[in-house]
């Protein structure tokens, strides 16, 4: 029998999605080069949550590029940061209880495939725009054959997948509704975001919500098969 997967914590005192400065002492089970598993309640009991695939370095830049390129003569509304950039796999709720959330992404199997991102679009519509997003031009049955991996991961746990269609994009910008981002949508596809890059890797989120908008901590790492 093939042994799980060892997830990969974050390391509370050293790293988040946000940026932002350390708020705790390194801990036993973090990632700065301890190999023990977390101790029941170490990650963190409950908390809003959900799990996504983040593209590389390079692919975040491209999109930085883009999206600075377009910003002027937008539609007024917020726009996303790199550290929120992601593609979502499955949304748990507000009250995740993370360490066995994290415990089951160990079991998740699904193949390491290439994806690609291109495309985009608004929703509802592009003429009443709540939010703009980019989507992907390769590799949707990559991300959607992972998200159907992760929910059947996470079942047991009782986390249920939205029942519409699973749809990967990255959110750019929420608008102050009713946006006309007809424009807007027609510069992100005409927009490169970058090359195709391998889907190697599923990411445990937490997010905050702050008067600034939501962070998102990255509270484990889950390697998938190559």
């Amino acid at each position: 029998m093939r042994r799980p997967r060892r997830w990969k914590p974050i390391c509370p005192a050293t790293a988040s999605a946000s940026g932002s400065s350390p708020r705790s002492r390194c801990s036993t089970w973090c990632d700065c080069g301890s190999t023990r598993w977390p101790d029941e309640g170490a990650v963190s009991a409950v908390g809003r949550a959900f799990v996504a695939v983040v593209p590389p370095a390079p692919v975040l830049d491209a999109i930085g590029e883009a999206v600075e390129a377009m910003r002027d003569g937008s539609p007024a509304g917020r726009w996303t940061t790199r550290e929120q950039w992601h593609l979502t796999l499955q949304f748990l709720g507000n009250h995740a209880d993370l360490d066995a959330v994290a415990a089951a992404l160990r079991h998740v199997s699904a193949s390491v495939g290439h994806a690609q991102l291109g495309g985009g679009g608004a929703f509802p519509s592009d003429r009443r725009a709540r939010v703009v997003w980019v989507g992907c031009t390769t590799g949707g049955d990559v991300l959607s054959d992972a998200a159907t991996a992760v929910a059947g991961a996470l079942a047991p746990l009782g986390y249920e997948p939205e029942a519409r269609a699973f749809h990967p994009h990255i959110t750019l910008a929420r608008l102050k509704p009713p946006a006309n981002a007809r424009a807007l949508v027609e510069s992100l596809d005409a927009a490169h975001f970058g090359a195709a890059w391998p889907v190697g890797e599923l990411v445990l989120f937490r997010s905050v919500t702050r008067p600034t908008g939501a962070e998102y901590e990255a509270i484990a790492r889950v390697p998938l098969e190559a």
